[in-house]
């Protein structure tokens, strides 16, 4: 066995026996796990061999560490907030569509067990993290995955074509170059707000590194539809900042993006000039075209043709098609395959969890300005309202992205919805905090105005009468 997998297995077989006992330590190895899909890397034909799934494992393992430790929610947080129920409608809506659809096919068949594997998994993820520290042990494990893609692509892993990375780096969800590239651009805000809140050089230098690595693989992916999800992690992010540092923020950005523009080859920027003269394109038409299909395939069937559906009957709706299409457009995608109704629900679950992120960060104001945490000798800070504005950040960029990509039961996406639903609790929880130790404050009553003091009263002097004389 390879070394590295040999390092891998250790670290595997160590998250599952701590799992167990913690099941925050499940939740952080099957993010890195997700990340990795050890099966697919270059020395994963030596994992395939003991035949084990490894993120099921990891999963198995979890619900039993929950059985075992039975983590509590406290402090107001819950179990089942609203983001969640509407999604757990969804996934009602998607089953059901599978009934009244067009076709019973294998690829919705499949989607429709995947979404149900999220949603059992976004339920051990709200119950697990309801700390400042958990919330930050899954993040951080989100960073590494997303460090190890970076190092493998600067080293040269994975298919190119004609220059572009196409595929052959991580999980199922974004092997190929555009769901790559959305993945990153959600990561981009984390990352930022993991450097900031940094309070060593050490973790500063791996925050960049990080950065880095990151912004070279979305370059690597010449991927338009990333401008648009880097155009709104830009204005979310300047936004969030007080009105005296706008400006400031908005010129980081742009030296940013300068230096970032260093890092593109010829290519990438032949590539984004055709945003342009999108009219000249046949990717871009092609994707008119088929919005166009589901926008009828609505108006015929206003529950949905069926999940799944969409890549097959779409040649029903455009004539001269003969290969299979995807929507390239979530929304698109969501409305032509579940209808109407799963397009509303879709859409109230993303307002649901941004307004549940919009209370978090309006809690933040009224707590310290952050919290120290402490793993052992490493020190952390966490901020709450850095969090919160990331977390926004990093959803509104994914949906941009989304907006010309299929991206409605990845996983990636439902994680970071997962996320902003850790962190209202985690808000929770701080708040509760923070009243009992201002409760356990000794109280102060307002000092009594000070009078200037009388002096004190004169002796009397005593008259003495003369003795008495006998005369």
């Amino acid at each position: 066995m390879p070394l590295t997998a040999t390092l891998f297995m250790i670290l595997y077989l160590a998250g599952i026996c701590a799992a167990i006992f913690n099941p925050v330590a499940g939740v952080a190895l099957y993010i890195f796990v997700y990340h990795l899909n050890p099966e697919t890397q270059w020395w994963g034909p030596a994992i395939q061999g003991l035949g084990t799934r490894m993120s099921f494992t990891v999963a198995l393992a979890t619900a039993v560490g929950m059985l075992v430790r039975q983590p509590r929610l406290q402090h107001g947080a819950r179990q089942f907030p609203w983001p969640y129920c509407l999604a757990l409608l969804l996934g009602l809506i998607a089953l059901g569509s599978l009934a009244w659809g067009v076709d019973l096919t294998e690829r919705g068949e499949y989607q429709a067990e995947k979404f149900v594997k999220i949603l059992i998994f976004l339920f051990i993820l709200i119950r697990c993290v309801r700390t400042p520290a958990q919330y930050h042990a899954v993040l951080y494990s989100w960073l590494i995955g997303v460090l190890y893609l970076g190092y493998e692509a600067h080293g040269g892993v994975g298919i190119l074509e004609e220059g572009r990375l196409s595929s052959g780096l991580g999980g199922p969800d974004f092997a190929e170059s555009s769901d790559l590239a959305v993945h990153l651009v959600a990561t981009l805000p984390l990352i930022g707000a993991a450097f900031f809140m940094s309070r060593s050089w050490l973790g500063r230098i791996l925050a960049l590194l990080t950065g880095a690595l990151a912004v070279n693989m979305l370059i690597m992916t010449r991927t338009r539809n990333a401008l648009a999800g880097l155009a709104l992690v830009t204005y979310s992010c300047v936004l969030a900042l007080p009105r005296g540092y706008r400006l400031k923020g908005l010129a980081a950005v742009v030296a940013g993006t300068l230096l970032a523009g260093h890092l593109a080859d010829p290519g990438w920027w032949n590539r984004m000039a055709t945003v342009a003269d999108f009219q000249q394109d046949n990717s871009a038409v092609g994707r008119l075209t088929y919005w166009k299909a589901a926008l009828q395939m609505a108006s015929d069937h206003p529950f949905g043709i069926g999940l799944g559906n969409f890549h097959h009957v779409v040649m029903d709706y455009v004539p001269g098609l003969t290969i299979l299409r995807g929507a390239h457009s979530t929304v698109m995608a969501c409305l032509a395959e579940l209808g109407w109704p799963g397009l509303l629900v879709f859409l109230a679950t993303i307002a649901a969890v941004l307004y549940q992120i919009g209370r978090v960060r309006r809690t933040a104001r009224d707590l310290p300005a952050h919290a120290d945490l402490h793993y052992y000798r490493w020190q952390a800070r966490f901020h709450l309202g850095w969090h919160a504005t990331a977390i926004r950040a990093a959803l509104l960029g994914y949906l941009g992205c989304a907006l010309f990509t299929t991206r409605l039961f990845s996983e990636d996406f439902w994680l970071l919805m997962g996320f902003g639903m850790c962190l209202h609790n985690v808000s929770k929880y701080m708040a509760a905090e923070h009243q009992a130790e201002t409760a356990a404050l000794p109280e102060t009553s307002p000092a009594a105005p000070t009078e200037t003091p009388s002096p004190p009263p004169r002796p009397r002097r005593r008259r003495v009468l003369p003795a008495a004389t006998g005369e």
